[in-house]
């Protein structure tokens, strides 16, 4: 018979699924935020505006992924780091992205060549005093050609739900911050806003 423990807490369906990764929103003691111009050399988002960060690795927590992505992209000591607190989760699709803000000292532009073109450092007070434009995009499902129509109702008329993304877009000087590192700044800034 089956059996309930109402106190456990109940799986995360696709959970598994999950592209876990984190970033650093890293001040420096200018109060800027660094940013990463990505190497068109690589195949993942080339010429973007993102920070530092990347992909959880075995046995790693986002706090240590953040610290070690500020580490091997700015080329940066861990003794120049120091985190100040979490920010963020966000989740869109199959992506979990945790946010972490730290304050970086002695930090001379230094990056690592083979996945950062450029930096660019952006004032604080940017993203505080400036709400970014805002597009809205509406995503539909595309299926294969081999796709079972005939197993669901209403087949090719079924009503699938479309989803509807507002994107983000900072433009800094000639250079455009947008998307996912434009939604977490927009959080970041309305955090400080309230706190101040």
């Amino acid at each position: 018979m089956f059996s309930y423990d109402s106190q456990s807490s109940p799986p995360i369906i696709g959970e598994g699924d999950l592209r876990r990764s984190a970033v650093a929103i890293a001040l420096t003691e200018e109060e800027d935020v660094i940013f990463e111009i990505r190497s068109e050399r690589i195949r993942h988002q080339p010429g973007d505006i993102c920070l530092p960060g990347g992909g959880l690795e075995k046995d790693e927590t986002p706090v240590q992924v953040a610290v070690r992505e500020l580490m091997e992209e700015l080329e940066i000591g861990r003794e120049q780091i120091r985190v100040l607190a979490p920010s963020s989760i966000f989740v869109t699709g199959l992506q979990e992205i945790h946010s972490y803000v730290c304050r970086v000292t002695g930090y001379c532009d230094t990056f690592q060549q083979e996945e950062v073109a450029e930096i660019l450092r952006v004032p604080l007070s940017f993203f505080i005093t400036n709400r970014p434009e805002i597009h809205e995009v509406v995503w539909k499902p595309e299926m294969g050609e081999d796709f079972p129509f005939d197993k669901i109702h209403g087949g090719r008329n079924y009503g699938w739900r479309e989803h509807k993304s507002r994107i983000r877009f900072y433009e800094y000087e000639g250079h455009v911050i947008w998307g996912i590192t434009a939604r977490i700044m927009e959080e970041f800034a309305r955090q400080v806003r309230e706190h101040k």
